[in-house]
């Protein structure tokens, strides 16, 4: 399986963890120190726990039907980055879904184990 083929997976599994609301899977994707930077100017969130608890909260807040999709991918040996775009949708109080989305970048680093965990990401 190539890298970007892999990527293309973990925001699979992102988006399945994220949807089905089971936070401790987000949380295995990224590594122990990794850092999320939540638009728009959100405070930087770092760590496994800290992350899946930010999540948890987007979901608590409404937060349904999120979608990653890669645009470019640029792989090393032990890093990979990857721009693409992101969208979700929300139901606001008037019954209404409201779609939204932006930009978003992921660093992931090759572990020891050979697995791909996210070590940055950032969206806006």
């Amino acid at each position: 399986m190539t890298t970007v083929t892999t990527l293309t997976a973990l925001n699979q599994q992102f988006d399945a963890a994220f949807n089905s609301k089971n936070t401790a899977a987000i949380a295995a994707l990224y590594a122990d120190n990794a850092t999320v930077m939540p638009a728009p100017a959100g405070q930087p969130v770092k760590g496994r726990q800290a992350i899946a608890d930010f999540f948890g909260g987007l979901i608590q807040a409404g937060v349904i039907e999120h979608n990653l999709t890669m645009k470019d991918a640029i792989v090393t040996d032990t890093l990979a980055t990857q721009t693409g775009n992101w969208a979700a949708a929300m139901i606001g109080e008037d019954g209404v879904k409201q779609q939204f989305g932006g930009n978003v970048q992921v660093v992931f680093q090759k572990q020891a184990d050979g697995q791909w965990l996210a070590v940055t990401h950032i969206w806006n």
